[in-house]
């Protein structure tokens, strides 16, 4: 009788142990849950700012990510317009206190800011959704935010006239019918440190032989002229002075299509290091500042722009500027939106060119200085 009384008591112990152990494992379930929700939180009432490029850009992005990250985090974006020239200039005098805590960087000028000393380093533990970047964009300093396409822009109506094929190369930009109307980048425009290095290996150039290079450019190709700003360019091309402008952005080329400007968008075929490339990729990259007090706040914010979720509210963004979202889940929620973006979107980024802008910067100022002479 004994042994039963201690066999039941056995068991009704044994029950309630089970019970805390299924309370406890919830609580702590709930715990983790609610520490997770106040985690992302944990930042609310601050604030950071962000040096975006255009007035107009920083508007696309603040009322898309900009609104979610808010709303989602409680934390307030300042959106400051300016390039990233303006960038780096800032930093280096700021003497180590920046008042810019993330930054937008094309690839060709956070070369320059590593160079410069002008960008931090993030802590990939810190940024998870990383994984879902393509190993060939991610970068040690922040993440990509998107990515374009540059190749060439060119009148439909008078390549037509020319009885000229698409103009991929050099083969076809050096045709003599295409004298005087065809337009590089100025070096004060913001495309030409992107595009110079790849437009020098078109030439059959390098990036150290600078005098080699622009030789062989200039005396391949007669150019009308340069463009320093994507108006410059835009205007040119409505007009029908200029037939091809080399190193345009895909979207800007679309963009004069849809007005009604008799325009096509050609593939840029580049051949560097025994392989043949399709177009120039530039991804823009949301870019840590070197000694900015908010590195935590900043890599918050740079996991939950790469979140299914962040994509989503992202969408009139990349649309804006036709520019291929850094993780699959964002492309195929662009493309689920409006199924024309498959003109533009990038389906594997590893078959685009990125040059070795380490390399070209380190002649930079014999690139800078020798340009001009292309027009020759």
């Amino acid at each position: 009788m004994n042994d039963k009384k201690y066999s039941s008591d056995l068991s009704m112990a044994r029950l309630r142990l089970c019970g805390l152990s299924v309370a406890l494992m919830l609580s702590a379930t709930h715990g983790a849950l609610a520490q997770d929700a106040g985690d992302i939180r944990r930042f609310a009432g601050q604030s950071i700012s962000f040096a975006g490029y255009s007035s107009a850009f920083n508007d696309k992005w603040a009322a898309s990510f900009g609104k979610y990250f808010t709303e989602r985090t409680g934390v307030t974006i300042n959106w400051i317009p300016s390039s990233p020239s303006k960038n780096i200039t800032r930093i280096r005098a700021s003497g180590g206190s920046p008042d810019i805590d993330v930054m937008l960087m094309d690839s060709a000028n956070l070369a320059r800011g590593v160079q410069e000393g002008v960008v931090g380093t993030v802590d990939p533990a810190k940024i998870p959704n990383m994984k879902k970047v393509p190993e060939s964009l991610q970068i040690k300093s922040g993440i990509p935010s998107m990515a374009y396409r540059y190749g060439n822009c060119y009148r439909t109506d008078k390549f037509e006239q020319l009885k000229l094929g698409a103009p991929n190369d050099i083969g076809v930009w050096s045709n003599p019918g295409l004298a005087g109307r065809v337009m590089f980048p100025s070096t004060t425009a913001a495309q030409w440190l992107i595009n110079a290095p790849a437009i020098a290996i078109s030439a059959g150039g390098s990036y150290g032989d600078v005098s080699a290079s622009i030789e062989k450019l200039s005396s391949q190709v007669k150019a009308y002229g340069f463009f320093n700003s994507s108006g410059d360019m835009d205007a040119a091309m409505s007009a029908g002075d200029v037939w091809l402008t080399v190193g345009n952005n895909q979207g800007r080329c679309l963009a004069l299509k849809k007005q009604g400007i008799p325009v096509a968008y050609a593939s840029w075929t580049i051949t560097s290091g025994g392989k043949t490339y399709s177009d120039l990729i530039n991804p823009d990259n949301l870019v840590l500042v070197a000694n900015s007090p908010k590195k935590e706040l900043v890599e918050l914010m740079m996991n939950e722009f790469l979140s299914d979720e962040a994509a989503k509210d992202s969408i009139p963004l990349f649309m804006f500027i036709a520019g291929t979202p850094p993780t699959s889940y964002a492309i195929d929620a662009v493309m689920a939106a409006d199924p024309s973006s498959a003109e533009w979107i990038i389906k594997d980024p590893s078959q685009l060119f990125q040059p070795d802008y380490p390399a070209f910067l380190a002649n930079l100022r014999e690139w800078t200085t020798q340009w001009a002479g292309i027009l020759r």
